[in-house]
């Protein structure tokens, strides 16, 4: 019983450490980042009339019809809450951009009738919490950016109603951790970016990974306070970035569905791959590598990058691993600590393409130490201490596909140099290196120049891009089709305002013919009812006179029989005579 009250206090008094640390971590953050903003924003003090004011109606110029609104640099400090009562009647916003101002705070209502939003930019403000109801109006909403502001903490909800968000920008800020389940109804969100925060923890469950449409194309988390390797459920992650944090054991217990990893500048010592068996691109340099497992395993890696590590503590596994490596296409052991003691039989391969071997330790470098290499096409030696490459002539032999090596900054005897130098070019193989980057009795002549002019064909920088642009074609195309779409969309969406504003006025001119054809079925209809009353009237005429024959007797007098007849109508007068 004592002992579980011990483990429920020690229990409580670490959940109280941690929220002090980051208690006052999130001070400190706030603090530093609130002055940076601060001198950002001074260079537009004296050339904004709206500095410290209140950003209302009048400011979004609504009788221009412009569908993108261009706010920023105006150094607001609070965005009005009836901003948003006045956007309606037809009027659309489809891009707002509110970067580089004072507002601190949101109000709930502020874009509650911005229905047809797409890309809303508040970056480089001073905005410390996002509440739930902030953006909850914004459907349409594909692109946000909150990036370079004071935000530390995000409600659960804050994100829930952006059905269309694709691209999220939080980078800058002063976030600790996020909440579970933030971006569980953000189904479409290819691209997050949470760098250079203050994240020491992130829950696994952030998005719906059974509802997911497509894969997330980037996750950043670099420059943040992790301190061990977080686990995203996600269908799959194109790019996921934690490099320089404190990350000291490269660990997940699942399967890890990332195609490139970016964990470079940590403080890895243990590195299990066994969980990244879809990888193609991973990056470890610049960490304490003391054992590196399940290389062998990643049936589809292109890329290796184990740079500044001491392989000499994991030789082994990482003979044995790339050998049996069927898709590595670059590897780069710069700063390796590799000398020609510890090269002899370290790297057999039948897929590497380019090799770098820069910055490390050789004096003398045996060209058969690499034969394994059959499919070599670019070498760098650059920054070493070479003095000879023993079994030179055989170079073209051994490397029947090399197209360049680099053997710059070394420290060639010139008249050796001269001879390796003319040997290369009687060759295929060309290299970038000066031919005067030599000593002469212990004087250097001249260093190399190395630029954009005297880089080969094929660096590892331009191997690396090149790779990820043929890796990624697919989502290349993908982007490319996306921004058509976009684009196509909004000259459409600015068509049917068009539209919309004709169709207004052919409907104002139907209504005047309406109140035209009106006036004249009113006339109309006048005439008719004082012709209907004259023919009634006529009719009316006719009729009494008709009447008054019938009524009307003629009485005759006869001499003869001295008497007066009975009488007779008009009327039988008139038959009779017919």
């Amino acid at each position: 019983m004592h002992r579980t009250r011990l483990r429920v206090f020690a229990a409580l008094l670490s959940l109280l450490t941690i929220g002090t640390w980051q208690h006052v971590h999130g001070d400190e953050c706030v603090g530093s980042k609130s002055d940076r903003h601060r001198t950002w924003m001074e260079q537009f003090r004296a050339t904004s009339h709206n500095w410290d004011g209140i950003l209302t109606e009048d400011a979004l110029h609504l009788m221009d019809n412009k569908t993108e609104v261009d706010l920023s640099r105006q150094g607001y400090r609070e965005v009005h809450w009836h901003l948003s009562s006045i956007v309606g009647d037809g009027y659309e916003i489809y891009e707002l951009d509110l970067s580089y101002n004072n507002v601190e705070v949101l109000n709930e209502l502020t874009f509650l009738k911005f229905y047809s939003l797409e890309m809303l930019n508040l970056s480089y403000n001073r905005i410390m919490s996002v509440g739930n109801l902030t953006f909850g109006s914004l459907i349409r909403l594909m692109d946000l950016d909150l990036s370079y502001n004071l935000i530390h903490s995000i409600e659960r909800e804050a994100f829930n109603r952006l059905y269309a968000l694709e691209s999220l920008n939080l980078r800058e800020n002063c976030l600790i951790t996020i909440n579970e389940h933030q971006f569980h109804f953000n189904d479409h969100l290819s691209s997050l970016l949470m760098d250079h925060n203050q994240i020491s923890f992130l829950p696994s469950a952030i998005f719906d990974s059974l509802s997911m449409v497509e894969e997330v194309f980037e996750i950043d988390l670099s420059f943040n306070n992790l301190r061990k390797m977080p686990y995203i459920e996600a269908k799959e992650i194109g790019l996921l970035k934690v490099d320089n944090n404190h990350i000291n054991i490269l660990f997940v217990n699942r399967t890890y569905n990332v195609r490139a990893l970016e964990a470079h500048h940590n403080d890895i010592q243990d590195a299990d791959l066994f969980q990244f068996g879809s990888a193609e691109h991973i990056d470890l340099s610049h960490n304490h590598l003391d054992n590196i497992v399940g290389l062998h395993e990643m049936g589809q890696l292109e890329y290796l990058d184990l740079s500044s590590n001491n392989v000499s503590k994991f030789d082994y596994n990482l003979k044995y691993s790339i050998q049996n490596i069927p898709t590595l296409a670059t590897l780069r052991l710069q700063n390796c600590s590799l000398n020609e003691h510890n090269m002899e039989g370290l790297l057999k391969s039948d897929s590497v393409l380019n090799l770098d071997l820069s910055q490390n330790d050789f004096v003398k470098l045996n060209i058969s130490h690499l034969s394994k290499l059959k499919t070599l096409q670019y070498m760098s030696l650059n920054f070493n201490y070479l003095q000879e490459l023993i079994d030179y002539e055989h170079m073209s032999h051994n490397f029947p596909y090399l197209e360049m090596i680099s053997l710059s900054f070394n420290r060639w005897n010139c008249s050796y140099f001269d001879k390796l130098y003319a040997y290369l070019n009687s060759t295929h193989i060309t290299t970038t290196t000066d031919p005067r980057d030599c000593y002469i009795n212990g004087s250097h002549v001249a260093d190399s120049d190395i630029n954009e002019n005297f880089e080969p064909e094929y660096t590892l920088n331009q191997v690396k891009r090149d790779m990820n642009v043929v890796k990624n074609l697919g989502r290349s195309m993908t982007y490319f089709m996306y921004g058509l779409y976009y684009n196509m969309r909004g000259l459409n969406n600015h068509t049917q305002f068009l539209l919309l504003r004709s169709d207004r006025k052919i409907q104002a001119m139907q209504a005047e013919m309406g109140h035209l054809v009106g006036m004249v079925a009113f006339l109309v209809a006048i005439f008719a009812v004082v012709l209907l009353l004259a023919l009634a009237f006529g009719l009316h005429l006719g009729y009494k006179k008709w009447r008054r024959n019938q009524s009307v007797k003629v009485v005759t007098y006869s001499k003869r029989g001295n008497e007066f007849s009975n009488g007779v109508t008009v009327n039988e007068v008139i038959s009779d005579n017919v």
